[in-house]
């Protein structure tokens, strides 16, 4: 395989260096060793892959470039929310809850069913939060020097199962300083 691309080696090099994500890297890998035209058999050794892929990225990206080397869009059944329901949902899940630091599973399918009265799964519930922005939240150790009270009054509150769901970031500095 050979690149016929008009992207320099030095580029894709200096895009290998600053890429975070794995899958990227291992395509921009892959590549890279193109350019010293190595055979797709020797290449997908050295990149712990199959050969047909070693052939599949370098053809992609000797077509579209950089463009290539990323996923396509996955096409798949639409939500039974719309984007203006996610919006209702996220709004509703924003208010604070007296009492309570965040929204358990159980408690948002509830509201769902009320709210919009559709019926999902917990594993769908808790994809739908993280697509609008919410994380699981649980409790972390703390250093050895904060108040021990404090520390078994929030793991009480926060049981190592429970699966209590924040905005990201929004309840995180209320969290560090119980």
């Amino acid at each position: 395989m050979e690149i016929i691309s008009d992207i320099s080696y030095k580029e894709v090099k200096d895009k290998y260096d600053k890429e975070r994500d794995g899958k990227i890297k291992q395509r921009l890998l892959i590549i890279l060793k193109a350019y010293n035209n190595k055979s797709s058999y020797h290449i997908s050794d050295l990149a712990d892959t199959s050969h047909t892929k070693v052939q599949r990225w370098i053809n992609r990206f000797n077509r579209s470039g950089f463009g290539g080397l990323y996923d396509k869009e996955r096409s798949g059944r639409p939500s039974l929310l719309s984007k203006k329901q996610q919006e209702d949902l996220d709004n509703k899940l924003s208010r604070k809850k007296e009492f309570s630091i965040g929204w358990r599973t159980l408690e948002v399918l509830n509201e769902i069913k009320k709210s919009f009265g559709i019926n999902y799964t917990i594993r769908h519930v808790r994809r739908i939060l993280h697509n609008i922005g919410y994380s699981k939240i649980k409790p972390r150790p703390f250093h050895i020097n904060k108040d021990p009270v404090k520390v078994k009054e929030t793991a009480k509150r926060l049981k190592k199962n429970s699966h209590v769901w924040v905005k990201n970031g929004k309840y995180s500095q209320e969290m560090n300083s119980a």
